[in-house]
């Protein structure tokens, strides 16, 4: 039994030697570590390049032509995979010794009951910490206000839950995925898109590693509360609501690539809210509310129902 580690890296020296160390410390030690990078410019490659002839066979790397987002690489990585799992990480964590152990356990177990032939997609919980790794949080889905019991298509359309850093996949779920493409949002939304539809998705309610929160992070973990309500409202709806049609072009690509994958009751409601644009201003609202495609809480709902 294989598991293949997805990491993309993009300017990431600061950060990557530690993160590589933590998995080289994993007690589940039959895995490949896959490595794509996006086109840094500092010394990430000199540090690629130390790993790879260190353990030669064990740590693998694919380069890109150019520049390339996070999503590029781990699609490619994806593609590139051919273990029975596949696990993905992000170029400035730290992983607990037990990740990769709890997490193929429990997707072993899922499989024993209903077969290696289920994509299975299990993800977990994550410490929030600083850039010296003090804790910030021992739960990151309770610092953001997030609920993983939240993971049904008319909820993630327009807010993703599992993290990618945490995610473990089965070859049945990789075998669906192909290529993901640039209308994802991230290639973690999209694989959780995936899993709400045409897969299973569990959850394991512990932190598997330490996700550092700091200047450079691509999206962060800021506390959400009013105040950050506030800020990100203030700061610009034009910016806000673009965001929120990310969600929509997001769902138009799913449907071109799985609406005949899809039952009934899925694909209508992915035409509906892919759709939403053409709508008017009274109507974008009345298919939010007939489909309860909600977020969290009520500032959160509060605020995509006054951007739409």
């Amino acid at each position: 039994m294989m598991i293949d580690i997805l990491l993309a890296t993009y300017n990431s020296s600061k950060y990557l030697e530690q993160t590589i160390e933590s998995i080289l410390k994993q007690e589940f030690q039959n895995w490949r570590l896959l490595i794509r990078d996006g086109g840094s410019n500092d010394n990430t490659l000199k540090i690629i390049e130390k790993y790879t002839q260190n353990y030669k066979g064990k740590i693998i790397y694919y380069s890109s032509t150019g520049n390339a987002c996070a999503i590029d690489n781990f699609s490619a990585l994806l593609l590139q995979s051919s273990s029975d799992y596949i696990m993905f990480c992000d170029h400035d964590d730290v992983w607990l010794p037990n990740k990769i152990s709890k997490s193929i356990s429990i997707i072993k177990k899922n499989e024993d009951d209903s077969g290696k032939n289920v994509p299975f997609m299990l993800f977990t919980d994550k410490y929030v910490v600083n850039s010296d790794l003090s804790v910030i949080s021992n739960s990151y889905l309770k610092y953001q206000k997030l609920n993983p019991e939240r993971i049904k298509l008319n909820y993630l359309l327009v807010q993703n839950v599992p993290s990618g850093c945490t995610i473990l996949i089965n070859r049945a779920f990789a075998d669906l995925c192909g290529e993901i493409p640039n209308q994802a949002v991230m290639h973690d939304h999209w694989l959780a898109l995936i899993g709400a539809t045409l897969g299973k998705m569990i959850y394991l309610d512990e932190p598997t590693l330490l996700y550092r929160q700091h200047a450079k992070n691509y999206l962060g973990a800021s506390k959400y509360g009013w105040a950050y309500f506030f800020s990100k409202f203030t700061s610009g709806i034009k910016a806000a609501r673009k965001r929120f049609y990310e969600n929509v072009e997001q769902s138009k690509s799913f449907v071109e690539h799985f609406g005949n994958q899809l039952n009934n009751e899925d694909l209508q409601l992915l035409m509906e809210f892919s759709s939403l644009d053409n709508y008017n201003w009274l109507n974008r609202r009345k298919i939010l509310l007939r489909h309860r495609i909600f977020k969290t809480g009520l500032r959160r709902n509060l605020g995509m129902f006054l951007i739409i």
